[in-house]
């Protein structure tokens, strides 16, 4: 059913949404979002369905009619979002969620309540939804809420990555430092070498990796940003706080080195 001929549900005039279209799309461009769509009434299914793929480029939508199957779905496809209805027969938009944050966190949900039932909305927020949709659907408050979970879960991937990087690398310049810790007493001018290479190459990437994360806090205020998102920074800032701690032995090793040849050459 074409989505204009769909009675009763008041969809407005789309309105351009071109700078998170953009967004949308430059973080997609080499793959397709993939977005599960539940809901049980068939014509609303499909006519959300069908403005999605229209409106918004490199999107795959996949339906659902209930919330079992709306699991067994999750288990057999990578998804980016998910858009529910709340009230449906059975399990409910509450029982998915439930599901998803524990097992699928990195998934932004979003909800479609009626109107009257902010209550709902606002447990729903509470619960850990990333959005909500009133009833009925305005086309452009989906597709730009849409384009925003997939930014948001975008860069919650990119968070993890990064942060997986600084922990990976953080191990191994742990273990570096200790290794050339205990080689100080056997080569002193040797180490002071490696000291000082391996801090000019470790201070462009701390600073970058600042960058980075200022970026992130940047683009959403601290104020409406996801538990998920929150919790993923502050564990990026901890990794990033044990980097520095990590450069700044190095910088006191050197030091100490220095002195010491220092103070040998003084008595030579």
């Amino acid at each position: 059913m074409p989505l204009a001929s769909y009675k009763g549900k008041g969809y407005a005039p789309m309105h351009s949404n071109s700078v998170l279209r953009r967004t949308h799309e430059r973080y997609f461009s080499m793959e397709t979002a993939r977005i599960l769509l539940v809901d049980d009434d068939p014509a609303l299914q499909q006519a959300l369905s069908l403005m999605v793929s229209l409106r918004m480029s490199n999107v795959q939508v996949h339906t659902a009619d209930s919330v079992s199957q709306a699991l067994k779905l999750l288990q057999q496809h990578e998804y980016h979002a998910i858009v529910s209805d709340i009230k449906m027969p059975g399990m409910d938009g509450f029982d998915l969620l439930a599901v998803t944050s524990q097992q699928y966190p990195e998934i932004p949900v979003l909800f479609i309540t009626g109107h009257g039932e902010h209550d709902l909305a606002i447990q729903a927020l509470r619960g850990g939804a990333y959005d909500y949709i009133l009833k009925p659907v305005d086309r452009d408050d989906l597709v730009a809420s849409l384009y925003r979970a997939l930014h948001t879960q975008r860069l919650q991937q990119e968070i993890r990555r990064q942060q997986q990087t600084l922990e990976r690398y953080a191990l191994n310049l742990e273990r570096l430092v200790e290794q050339r810790t205990g080689e100080l007493r056997a080569a002193q001018r040797a180490n002071e070498t490696i000291l000082r290479t391996l801090g000019d190459e470790l201070n462009p990437v701390l600073a970058q990796l600042r960058q980075d994360t200022q970026q992130i806090e940047d683009c959403f205020p601290a104020t409406g940003r996801p538990k998920t998102l929150e919790q993923n920074l502050a564990n990026m800032r901890c990794s990033l706080q044990e980097l520095e701690n990590i450069a700044a032995r190095v910088q006191q090793a050197t030091s100490i080195q220095s002195d010491h040849l220092a103070s040998k050459h003084s008595r030579m």
